[in-house]
């Protein structure tokens, strides 16, 4: 009895045996793959067999995400992502991020007291990302295929939209009762103080009426748009968002850039081109010493063709040049670098630092405007006075702003300290600057994007020989993806960075957009860097014109070079590398001004014809 049930079980459990193998076609696939490795006869059998049943193995899924604090090149606290998959039925780590940390919009000579409400609000900001990631995110795209980047991003910014109406309910909840409880406890006081009201209301009728406070200021301007309110720990997207797509790139076994190249064109290209390197030797600007406040970076770019070991053995010579021209004039302290590897001296006006750097051009054996240019970084909303500052006595203010004037009008930009210019002069400023250096072939944020008109007309000057590029005058990707863009405002470039709500999936869309729009696309690290080379994978992958890195010093910024350095080599071994195409400098036309109605323009007086002539 006992053999005969033995029996019965073993055929049983052959039969589903059968089945099992049959439903997923296992017999079929021996079959095939045995008579074709009869034919190809590999060396490796066993390693042959092991290839062809993993290209049948399911799809790998995100099985955790795991996030902590790290740190950031200059100290600061960050997120660090894991990301955890499924493959071939083994839980695995597919890979760590650790991302930049977001710029601060504060100057480096702030008080100490806003300083530290700043490293708070950070630190607040870093722990609630820790916590979204180990939560609802990790629950979110738990079993998600990680090379749907698309699919990734669209899950974890609905689950953004989802928590961000929370926590505005919830503020909005906590604001409506601290004015509940500020309304009562002001109507005790009024009551309270009715009857000494009461009798001062006799006078108040022989009072005199309030002093004015001053001359009104001559600069009209147009306010900044309010600055958008993000959710705080915001940054947990654009962490999960790159960790996601790098984790793709391990379990599709191909490099980052080439994952990021086939995420934009559905396929990897047959060929890669190398991003120039714009590389900042000299900073200056607002918080820095000396009363140039125009120019925030100066930066050296090479030549189109020039390979990127070569450029960087260039960019090398230039950086000690200037670094030995100050050690002469000022000692050591004048080589001492800031955040991002720059050296910091004193400039009264930016003359000073574009013939240092042709001088240093020019001592390698270059000629600058030919072999290598020179690019500027103006922050142009930085050195815009929103506020007028207060006269020295009147305001602690002050001692932040050792040596600047006190007579600064609002509206205006602060070239120089004590020379401000309203944008229409600022036009002149740019475009008298750039004819006596035309090595100059890139400029940032000239000016603010409020001021459209002056910007449009400084295009119209300058953009037939330089890069116009906007960096915070475009919103980010997220906003930027939706918005329409018009005649009104343009620019031959534009710098993406990758921070706050920066998704993989919406810099694609924005880089699509914007070269559809003639805009060369230039990649920028963030203040607070990492060892991750994400960056320089990424701009290879979308086929940036530029990236720009900081100084060529400190590792979390040579690190991004010596990525580039070995995707070169890499590319080149393959003869999968495409030289880039000369630089081109698409000129930029206002739009043009709108035909007067039938009847306006007999109205109107000579005289007044004039004055429009000259405002135009």
């Amino acid at each position: 009895m006992a053999s005969t049930r033995e029996k019965r079980e073993l055929y049983e459990a052959k039969q589903r045996a059968v089945k099992y193998y049959n439903e997923n076609g296992v017999p079929k696939k021996i079959e095939e793959i045995m008579n074709s490795m009869f034919y190809d006869n590999p060396a490796d059998v066993y390693g042959y067999l092991s290839k062809y049943f993993e290209t049948l193995a399911k799809p790998p899924t995100v099985s955790k995400i795991t996030a902590r604090q790290a740190y950031d090149s200059k100290g600061q606290p960050t997120v660090q992502t894991e990301v955890h998959g499924t493959v071939k039925n083994e839980d695995k780590l597919l890979y760590t991020h650790v991302s930049s940390t977001t710029n601060s919009s504060l100057l480096d000579n702030v008080r100490v007291e806003e300083r530290e409400v700043d490293d708070q609000q950070r630190q607040e900001n870093i722990s609630a990302a820790i916590n979204i990631l180990n939560s609802d995110i990790n629950n979110r795209i738990h079993a998600t295929d990680p090379t749907q980047q698309a699919e990734v991003d669209r899950v974890i910014m609905k689950l953004y939209e989802e928590l961000k109406v929370i926590e505005d309910e919830r503020l909005a909840k906590e604001a409506e009762e601290m004015i509940k409880d500020d309304g009562e406890s002001s109507h005790r006081e009024d009551d309270k103080a009715s009857v000494a009201s009461g009798k001062k209301g006799k006078n108040s009728a022989n009072a005199s009426p309030p002093k004015k406070k001053g001359k009104s200021q001559t600069a009209v301007y147009v306010p900044d748009e309010p600055k958008e309110k993000l959710m705080c720990g915001s940054n947990a997207f654009t962490a999960i968002s790159q960790a996601t797509c790098c984790a793709a790139a391990q379990v599709k076994h191909v490099d980052i850039y080439e994952h990021v190249a086939c995420l934009r064109h559905g396929e990897i290209p047959e060929k890669f081109s190398v991003p120039l390197p714009m590389v900042t030797i000299i900073q200056s600007g607002r918080a820095a010493p000396g009363k140039l406040n125009c120019v925030k970076e100066f930066m050296v770019i090479p030549k189109h063709d020039m390979p990127i070991k070569k450029s960087m053995t260039y960019i090398q010579q230039i950086y000690n040049y200037v670094a030995k021209q100050f050690f002469a004039k000022g000692g050591t302290a004048t080589k001492l670098v800031n955040d991002i590897g720059a050296m910091c001296p004193t400039f009264d006006k930016a003359e000073q630092g574009l013939d240092l750097l042709q001088e240093a051009i020019t001592n390698c054996g270059l000629t600058a405007g030919e072999d290598f240019f020179i690019g500027l970084n103006c922050a142009g909303q930085e050195m815009f006075d929103y506020d007028p500052v207060p006269m020295a006595g009147k305001s602690d203010k002050v001692a932040n702003f050792p040596g600047q004037d006190m007579h600064k009008e609002k509206g205006k930009y602060e070239v120089m300290v004590g020379i401000s210019k309203v944008a229409d002069d600022l036009v002149e400023f740019w475009s008298d600057l750039l004819t006596r250096y035309p090595s100059i072939i890139a400029i940032i944020d000239p000016m603010r994007k409020q001021e459209e008109e002056s910007w449009m007309r400084l295009c119209d000057r300058i953009s037939d020989r330089c890069l116009v590029v906007g960096s915070q005058a475009y919103h980010r990707p997220g906003l930027l993806k939706d918005t329409e863009l018009t005649e009104n405002f343009k620019s031959s470039g534009i710098a993406f960075k990758l921070e706050q709500l920066n998704t993989v999936s919406d810099i694609l869309t924005c880089v699509k957009k914007m070269e559809e729009d003639d805009n060369q696309i230039i990649m920028s690290s963030c203040q607070g860097e990492t060892t991750d080379t994400f960056l320089a994978d990424f701009s290879v992958g979308v086929n940036a014109r530029f990236i720009k890195v900081g100084a060529p010093v400190r590792g979390e910024r040579t690190v991004q070079i010596n990525r580039l350095l070995q995707i070169e080599e890499q590319l080149e071994t393959k003869d999968k590398l495409k030289p880039l195409e000369p630089n081109a400098f698409p000129h930029i036309a206002p739009p043009p001004l709108p035909e007067p109605e039938e009847g306006e323009g007999e109205a109107q007086t000579e005289e007044e014809a004039k004055k429009d002539g000259k405002k135009k």
